[in-house]
């Protein structure tokens, strides 16, 4: 009963001084509205980069000619190198008991071109199971299948935004694209895949046979990438497989270095989802610095009301209120003050994720975590920063108190 008298108390002063309390509280609601929206958007970030590393194929093992390094956060191929062949990714496609499919790829930016319209989009040579291991079906149409390749026939799968570009609203089936000055017939339209990691459209891409686009498009006689989809769970052992296959179609000696780089697309997953636990981290820790700075207000408008009110702290401390009665009630006052000011903050924090999710299109994720531990900092600011002030009040001898003008 005695403590929920000492509440009823704090909310009263509080509210007699509801413009002071709430230039205190501000500051604490703008440290947990950041908090809580930061979070939501760093968390958003997350999964929608975790998404998309999955929408480009699931158990993948990317096989790059020459070495990969990461520069700028990035992967860069360095070199220039061509021992990596279409024989080569036949040799994987056959025997390895931890391999799934194969499709080769080979890309450049090349011009696209129909009627009177024109655009530069990604073209890239590969075979149909490109279809599986990256995860790119067709909405329409169809792929190219094994006789078209070995024919090296020009025909074309085309991504969304390429057919956009190139045929604006125009149905693209059937009809005959240039690439390159290079007549092709499409085919197919790929499904909508949006973007990569990396920020790349996956659907500003038209897909020829590989054996079209090195003889007709390319002019060269290997391929810079081989996508290997290994069976389920079996994504380490696949990549053991095909690092000994190539190794030993390469003829490298043991101690020789490879020609070639390997990537795992759960050591991409994992790299993705460090750098925005990271970026989450850093902003939530901004956002905490906001919340020390609300807390330097509370203190601020405590000891205002500690002078204030001094003749009051007198008079009850005459009438029997205790010391350690004048401390909790100006903590608890502080604490109104902090958790206000956190309750505010959620809603606002939790209002600014939705139309930040909204606006950047990635998945809406408001933890109840960050939500928790917001309200937990903002109370504890109201502690930490109220109870300096409530020390000086409970230290007022009575009678002096009493005396104040």
């Amino acid at each position: 009963m005695r403590s929920r008298r000492a509440i009823r108390v704090a909310l009263r002063s509080v509210w007699r001084q509801r413009r002071r309390s709430t230039l205190a509280a501000l500051g604490v609601t703008v440290g947990v509205a950041a908090m809580v929206a930061m979070v939501a958007v760093g968390q958003g970030a997350e999964r929608s980069v975790t998404d998309r590393i999955r929408s480009m194929g699931t158990d993948l093992v990317i096989v790059t000619a020459g070495q990969v390094k990461l520069m700028a956060g990035r992967p860069r191929q360095t070199g220039n190198v061509t021992t990596l062949r279409l024989e080569d990714a036949r040799a994987l496609a056959d025997g390895l008991p931890s391999v799934r499919a194969v499709a080769p790829a080979q890309s450049q930016k090349l011009t696209i071109k129909w009627s009177e319209l024109a655009a530069q989009t990604t073209a890239i040579g590969t075979t149909a199971e490109y279809a599986t291991v990256r995860n790119a079906p067709v909405t329409w149409g169809r792929y190219f299948d094994e006789d078209e390749v070995r024919g090296a026939l020009r025909v074309a799968v085309i991504g969304p935004t390429a057919a956009e570009n190139a045929f604006g609203t125009a149905p693209p089936l059937g009809e005959t694209l240039r690439i390159n000055r290079v007549p092709f017939t499409v085919i197919g339209v790929l499904a909508p895949r949006g973007l990569d990691t990396a920020g790349q459209d996956q659907d500003d891409v038209i897909l020829v046979p590989v054996t079209t686009a090195l003889r007709r498009l390319f002019n060269l006689d290997y391929i810079n990438n081989v996508f290997v989809q290994a069976h389920p769970g079996r994504t380490a052992q696949a990549m053991g497989e095909v690092q000994a296959r190539l190794r030993e179609r390469h003829r490298l000696r043991p101690g020789k270095d490879d020609d070639f780089t390997l990537q795992d697309q759960s050591q991409v997953l994992a790299a993705q989802e460090e750098a925005a636990r990271g970026f989450t981290l850093l902003i939530a820790t901004v956002a905490g610095v906001a919340l020390v700075i609300g807390g330097v207000g509370i203190l601020a408008v405590m000891l205002i009301a500690v002078r204030e009110r001094v003749r009051e702290i007198g008079l009850r401390r005459a009438v029997g209120a205790t010391a350690r009665d004048i401390l909790t009630q100006f903590v608890l006052e502080a604490v109104v003050i902090g958790v206000g000011g956190g309750l505010v903050g959620v809603a606002l924090g939790a209002l600014a994720a939705v139309v930040a999710a909204w606006l950047g299109a990635w998945p809406l994720v408001i933890s109840l975590g960050s939500i928790a531990v917001a309200l937990t900092v903002s109370s504890a600011v109201g502690v930490i920063f109220g109870s300096y002030p409530a020390r000086r009040a409970a230290a007022l001898d009575p009678s002096t108190a009493l005396r104040a003008a």
